[in-house]
Parts: structure tokens; sequence; C-alpha cells
């Protein structure tokens, strides 16, 4: 039996908590690696300007989702919630590195600069982006399989992994009625649409 999705269903994608990381000046790209291990590894900050706002959010959803890197289930946990699913496949996309000693920059920067080549296709010791769109998908199909006996999907994830499963979403014929930016805390909101606005699309 094939269950219809109600058209009043939102799925919620929310960026994670800011990380609370010790400030650096300057790193080389090779201990930008370890930047990144500790980034993975640290608290986020609990308090927050929008915190009545999440708080909200969690509050009126039917299911909450997160990754299972530390950042996100710590933006559930905060807030007393726990995560209904926690699931790697919602991980955000990894970062390639590279052995490079004689130049030095702020993490911040080096983060753009691998982000960029990883779009570009490098991607060593990581995940490609053709394979994370791919994982996307899969995560997607996750979402949409919990909005079938959900109202209201919140999901806690990451800035680009976020926008991809946004993007699948869209193809999936569910409308943005809000827009994330790339702030921490920031959501975009979809709603899945009706016959007609389909139809007006075919």
């Amino acid at each position: 039996m094939i269950m219809k999705i109600d058209h009043n269903t939102k799925i919620i994608l929310l960026r994670h908590g800011e990380v609370d990381i010790k400030s650096y000046k300057k790193i080389s790209a090779s201990q930008f690696r370890k930047w990144i291990n500790e980034y993975n590894s640290s608290n986020i900050k609990s308090e927050f300007t929008a915190k009545n706002e999440i708080k909200n959010l969690f509050n009126e959803a039917d299911v909450l989702i997160c990754s299972n890197l530390k950042r996100t289930i710590q933006s559930v946990e905060i807030f007393d919630k726990t995560p209904f699913e926690i699931n790697e496949l919602f991980n955000e996309a990894e970062l390639p590195s590279l052995t490079l000693d004689l130049l030095k920059l702020n993490p911040k920067i080096w983060l753009i600069i691998f982000r960029i080549l990883w779009f570009f296709g490098y991607s060593k010791n990581c995940e490609s982006y053709k394979e994370t769109k791919q994982r996307a998908k899969k995560a997607t199909k996750n979402l949409i399989k919990f909005s079938k006996q959900n109202k209201t999907i919140v999901f806690v994830g990451h800035g680009i992994m976020n926008r991809l499963i946004q993007k699948e979403l869209i193809l999936e014929n569910w409308n943005k009625t809000k827009n994330m930016t790339s702030d921490n805390w920031s959501y975009s909101v979809l709603e899945l649409k009706t016959e007609e606005e389909i139809d007006k699309n075919v």
C-alpha cells in the first residue's frame, strides 16, 4: 500500500549551532586536517540569539533527525530533546587534504580554498562531490519516507549537505517557502506542492 504525503507536511532543514573552537591565526595546509578533526570533536556554543525560535521549532517537530557528527547531536540535546534518528548518511560534505607547509593561512581561508577545489573535482582523502551528491539523494529519500507518517520533520544538518538535500527536495516537487542562509541555526522550510501546482509546471 502506497502512503500519500499530506500537503501540509513540512521538512525543515536546519544548520547546526556554532562550534566553540579555539581561534587560530594561521596554519599550514598540512595542519588543516588536524583543525578539521578538532572542529568535528568540539562542543557547540549553548547561548545564541535565536534560541527561543529554535526551541519552538523543535517543540513543533514530530520527528527530529540529525547526522552523527557531534555538533548536530548537541544542537538537539541542548534543548533536552532526543533525535529519532542519528545517521551518518546526513554528515557534512567532506574536505580534501594537501601536504603543504610553506604557506600559512587562517583556517577559514583554507576552508574556502579546499571547498572550491572540492567543487572542481579535487578529492584527495575524502568523498568526492559526485559521491556526496549521490549520498544527498539517498538522504532526501530518507526524509521523504519520514514525511509519509509525520507532518513536521526537522533535520539538523550542515551547510553544504542541507543545500544539496534542498535541491533534491525541489526536484521531488517540494516548494521552498523559507530560504536558509549560511549562518548557524539558519533553516529552510519545504512543503510538498499540491497537484494543481505540479500541473502548472508540466
